[in-house]
């Protein structure tokens, strides 16, 4: 009889370790087309699309969840312009996809290293927006904005263009989803000038 159990335990890891590997199969089958935007490893060469490698599982399932259900702004990626990428919009992407196919490519992407994007920035306003940052968001974005583990996601060293273009977002209300934090942080209320001083700092290495 404990032979027979034993003989159970492993045939059970077997088909454990067999469904993993159809899911990681199919979760690359799946990022394949991630990876025309998002670079083969979830990082970005377009300074508009974010880099998603390493982000929180959470973060990435949500977006997906909220582009499918329309909460943030379709807009199309400025590389399909030139026809560098596919002229589609995010919204357009995740329509098709169930909510298994969203979170095996949350997992894909969540379970590689972030690699923080090298920008040119300005030091003297990254300085101001240093402060801005301790003041309205360290309390969410810890660890100057760098901490993976945080679930409201990485912001120090995403591109810059897709960093401005989410606090727009943001301010306009075009984004949906966050009013909690949109009235704690009270975004509408920053200028230009320190939007433009914010997306600085996050463009800047960590020291």
């Amino acid at each position: 009889m404990a032979g027979k159990g034993v003989d159970m335990r492993i045939l059970g890891l077997l088909v454990m370790g067999m469904v993993i590997m159809a899911q990681t199969a199919a979760g690359t089958d799946l990022v394949k087309s991630c990876a025309v935007c998002h670079g083969p490893d979830g990082v970005s060469r377009w300074s508009y699309v974010p880099n998603i490698a390493g982000l929180p599982e959470v973060v990435i399932a949500n977006a997906l969840y909220d582009f499918r259900g329309h909460s943030r702004p379709c807009r199309k990626a400025a590389c399909a312009a030139d026809g560098a990428c596919p002229d589609v919009d995010m919204c357009e992407v995740a329509k098709p996809l169930s909510d298994g196919e969203m979170d095996m490519i949350a997992r894909y992407y969540s379970a590689r290293p972030f690699s923080p994007s090298v920008a040119d920035y300005d030091v003297a306003k990254a300085s101001i927006g240093a402060v801005i940052h301790e003041q309205r968001c360290e309390v969410c974005h810890s660890g100057g904005g760098s901490d993976p583990k945080d679930e409201a996601s990485i912001l120090r060293g995403q591109n810059m263009d897709y960093v401005r273009n989410a606090l727009s977002d943001y301010r306009s209300g075009d984004r949906l989803g966050e009013e909690a934090m949109l009235k704690h942080l009270n975004l509408k209320a920053l200028d230009d000038d320190q939007v433009d001083a914010l997306v600085n700092f996050y463009a800047s290495p960590m020291n």
